[in-house]
């Protein structure tokens, strides 16, 4: 049997200080589930009120409704570069997963640099496409 006195846990305590990786670990589990939850918590607290009527028909169902074939070619070319952007920006991330997994390989940190470079590029390219296709259906359209 095991008698504890405040001795125990003083030296316990005083062992906790002094071993740092105990101290991150404890940090760890405690505060980190803290601060995840926090912001949902918080959302919690702000209740928000339902203004739809039961039976009523939505009149935005949630789909493009625009009749303008200029607006709708601005939709699509929006839609079309932010996927390819998004695609790049996945892309640069494995790249870099690839990096920092290289494990000293200098073949593989090469080709993973090459691969972060030209996702830079592309997404270089993505914005100035998204500029140019405004600029251009903003001055051959100037109503829109």
């Amino acid at each position: 049997m095991i008698i504890c006195t405040y001795r125990t846990y003083y030296l316990i305590i005083i062992d906790i200080l002094m071993n740092t990786s105990k101290i991150k670990s404890i940090v760890t589990r405690v505060l980190l589930p803290v601060l995840l939850l926090a912001p949902t918590l918080a959302g919690a607290a702000t209740p928000v009120k339902d203004t739809r009527v039961i039976g009523e028909i939505p009149q935005v169902a949630g789909t493009y409704q625009s009749t303008d074939l200029v607006a709708t070619v601005q939709v699509v070319i929006q839609w079309a570069l932010g996927f390819i952007g998004i695609v790049i920006f996945i892309i640069f991330l494995f790249a870099g997963f690839e990096y920092a997994t290289a494990g000293g390989d200098e073949g593989k940190a090469k080709t993973a640099q090459s691969r972060m470079i030209n996702a830079v590029i592309g997404l270089i390219i993505i914005f100035f496409a998204f500029v140019a296709s405004n600029a251009i259906l903003s001055f051959v359209f100037p109503g829109n």
